[in-house]
């Protein structure tokens, strides 16, 4: 169909603008109206013959009258990458901009970088790194998918946040986690074109409620909404789910009061017991522990023990618990904890109990104190018949009936849908009865309040996906392997001492390094009668054999090699001097979820015996 007069005229506007804007006449025009006053800008115009040059390029070019203004205008100015653009489905387009005012730590920031985390319905996203500088440029879009929204209902009702976390990672490559900001991203329902939002990036920790930046985000919905929601209409949807959750928040603080002066008349001594109801997560919002674990399943977890094994090789930045501690009362979140690649006891705790609750285990995260009496947190499985089985987060260790236990007192133990207060005489652990339904052993928190409080909690972003390992075990590990016998042998050089290796020796080493890892994954003494035989066989008559394994949950061969040489035995075999000395070495790396490893090195050698 042929374009009428009218859209002719009106596609011909659209083309001086979209030529004007293209070659940059419209920013100049613009900028000389700021510097100087009207009737001079006309003037250099007229001089310079702008009017005339862009009537002859126009009619140069290859737009001619058969474009049609519905053409132009439905051009999106941030369209969909080709592999998006998939029919029916929308997008929440998030993009990021240089940030600001970045000023923590500014002097030891060589070599550093700032990687940018986001996490929306339930969906993980990250930036590339970029330079740890005052205002780190990120220049990163992101877009989640809304397709299975609105296949549920309508937008607005969505509840889920967009959740934005700057992670700091140093020269040596530790992470540090170092603010996070949240929004809501239906703000940008009421406006075809987006919402651009300058967010304030909070502290965690010792900088816990300080601005550490500003991020510069905007956030739009791709394709846009064919019918936009009013302004008036999403403010109305925003401010009653604002206030049903102040409202509930006000009635359940008024519950755990009432419940707290009940359980303290219970008995005078319950005032000095760890019963945690409340902590504050990263963003610094009070949060009811309980909304800080959700079952998680991960095909990348294969079992239980497995999963145990996978947190206990995330960095542990603490080992003491900071329950009653006022100064880092400060509980990460589980995306948080992921992100940062580190955290404390409490940390590993939360995750570990939702990954058991993932395998439908009756799995509960304990507060109490060890035997060295410090505070402490720590998992506990509890049959439906039988004795509790204990789980030590941070080391993987499991403790069972008749095992000695590092725990002295226990005080309180919740998951993501119950919470108790150990009400029992005694809290000593060995005096314990783990009858939790019985109210006069345990009392309970309501799980209706409980639940009325996760109602207005973001469900979706706590089923948290964990990401594979992007890590090659076998060519890393080779890698490792030749900085690790150069580092030995300019060591041995010091000394004064020649290096000789022996490969087929480092072989031999594999079945060992397999048989620690089985023990350690999954808690079962594994017969190592072929590596003994092995070696048997492989070192000659009248010669000497000395191992020495270790294992790290870091990749820095340096830091590997210091720690090693700490060891008296390992630094005594690596300077070993004797009689036809051949040293080995064996690096085997083992990849977990999130890029978690545990790398495995065992050092060995063989001599002649001189009597």
């Amino acid at each position: 169909m042929s374009a009428g007069p009218e859209e002719k005229v009106r596609a011909l506007k659209l083309l001086i603008e979209h030529h004007l804007n293209s070659t940059g006449v419209t920013d100049r025009i613009d900028r000389a109206l700021r510097e100087r006053d009207k009737d001079n800008v006309i003037q250099d115009i007229t001089r310079e013959d702008v009017v005339d040059r862009v009537i002859t390029e126009l009619k140069n070019s290859s737009l001619n009258e058969s474009v049609l203004p519905e053409q132009l205008e439905t051009t999106p100015q941030n369209p969909l990458p080709p592999e998006l653009e998939t029919r029916g489905k929308r997008f929440l387009q998030v993009s990021l901009a240089q940030g600001r005012a970045f000023i923590d730590d500014l002097e030891n920031n060589e070599g550093a970088t700032f990687q940018l985390h986001a996490l929306c319905l339930g969906k993980r996203m990250r930036s590339k790194p970029v330079p740890a500088t005052c205002d780190p440029n990120f220049d990163e879009t992101f877009y989640f998918c809304l397709d299975q929204i609105q296949k549920q209902g309508s937008l607005l009702t969505c509840q889920s946040r967009l959740l934005l976390t700057v992670v700091r990672t140093s020269h040596a490559g530790h992470k540090h986690l170092l603010g996070s900001c949240e929004v809501d991203w239906r703000r940008c329902l009421d406006r075809a074109e987006g919402t651009q939002l300058n967010l304030e990036v909070i502290g965690t920790k010792s900088d816990c409620g300080v601005s550490v930046g500003l991020l510069s985000v905007r956030i739009k919905i791709l394709p846009a909404l064919q019918k936009k929601i009013s302004s008036e209409v999403l403010k109305s949807q925003l401010t009653m789910e604002h206030d049903r959750k102040l409202e509930r928040e006000r009635l359940f603080l008024m519950y755990t009061k009432q419940w707290w002066k009940e359980y303290l008349a219970l008995r005078p001594a319950h005032s000095d017991r760890l019963v945690k109801i409340f902590t504050e997560d990263e963003l610094g919002i009070t949060q009811m522990v309980c909304m800080m674990v959700a079952p998680l399943h991960s095909p990348l977890i294969e079992s239980a023990r497995h999963a145990a094994r996978f947190v206990s090789q995330i960095p542990c930045t603490s080992t003491q618990g900071s329950v009653g501690n006022s100064t880092s009362e400060q509980w990460t979140s589980l995306h948080g904890f992921l992100v940062a690649n580190s955290g404390d006891v409490e940390t590993h705790c939360l995750l570990l109990c939702s990954l058991l609750l993932g395998f439908s285990l009756n799995s509960y995260v304990c507060v109490g104190s060890r035997v060295k009496g410090n505070t402490h947190v720590w998992v506990m499985t509890l049959p439906e018949t039988g004795l509790p089985t204990f789980w030590d987060a941070v080391s993987g260790q499991r403790y069972v009936n008749g095992d000695t236990l590092p725990y002295k007192t226990i005080d309180c133990v919740f998951n993501d849908k119950s919470f108790y207060a150990n009400a029992q005489p005694s809290n000593s652990i060995s005096k314990t009865k783990f009858d939790l339904q019985d109210p006069v052993l345990w009392k309970a928190v309501s799980e209706d309040a409980i639940q009325s409080m996760r109602a207005s909690k973001d469900s979706l972003n706590m089923k948290i996906v964990l990401d594979t390992n992007l890590i090659d075990p076998y060519h890393t590990a080779a890698n490792l392997e030749h900085q690790l016998k150069k580092l030995i042998r300019d060591e041995r050089e010091q000394h004064d001492l020649g290096t000789h290796w022996n490969e087929n020796l480092s072989h031999l080493l594999l079945p060992a390094i397999s048989a620690y890892e089985i023990e350690r994954a999954a808690g079962v003494t594994v017969s190592n009668e072929e590596f003994q035989h092995a070696v048997r066989h492989a070192v000659p008559t009248g010669f000497t054999f000395k191992g020495y394994p270790a294992q790290f949950n870091h990749l820095n061969i340096r830091q590997i090699f210091r720690e090693c040489m700490r060891s008296e035995v390992c630094s005594d075999l690596i300077t070993s001097h004797g009689d036809e000395l051949e040293l080995a070495v064996k690096i085997r790396i083992y990849p977990y979820p999130e890029n978690v490893v545990a790398c495995w090195v065992m050092f060995a050698c063989q001599y002649r015996c001189i009597l």
